[in-house]
């Protein structure tokens, strides 16, 4: 009888050990997302629970920074251009390494996807071009300008 109590306590104690494994770590890129996209957690739950979270990944073409925002399976969310908050043109492809602390802790709506901030590296801002204002008042706000 200890011997089944124990072995159930190690079985129980195992497969909450492998849970929370599991659930921090980064899922496969699935097909057709780019090779430099960055994978933007969703907000901790506490208990071990499914992976949540969004893929997320910028370019630059023709003088215009563009991101993409899919799901965790590869569905897009959101995709569109991006303006620097810097006002010093287009991010270069090569300076597009995503910071996905910060990135993941500021976003904007945008229709009916929340839309993140992009954090580089480098220290520059990508902001949705079509939340402009929006995200440089979300910016201002959380550096202490009013």
């Amino acid at each position: 009888m200890t011997y089944a109590v124990a072995a159930g306590l190690v079985l129980a104690l195992a497969c909450l050990f492998f849970a929370f494994w599991w659930a921090g770590r980064v899922p496969s890129r699935p097909k057709g997302i780019a090779a430099n996209a960055v994978f933007l957690w969703a907000p901790h739950v506490g208990l071990p629970a499914p992976r949540r979270g969004w893929w997320l990944s910028c370019s630059e073409n023709d003088g215009h920074n563009r991101c993409k925002l899919t799901d965790i399976d590869g569905n897009t969310e959101y995709e569109g251009e991006f303006v620097p908050y810097d006002d010093k043109g287009p991010v270069p492809e090569g300076e597009l390494n995503i910071e996905t602390e910060k990135t993941r802790d500021n976003k904007v709506w945008i229709g009916s996807a929340l839309v993140p901030l992009v954090f580089l590296e480098n220290g520059r801002v990508l902001l949705p071009a079509s939340q402009y204002q929006e995200s440089r008042r979300l910016l201002k706000q959380q550096n202490g300008n009013p």
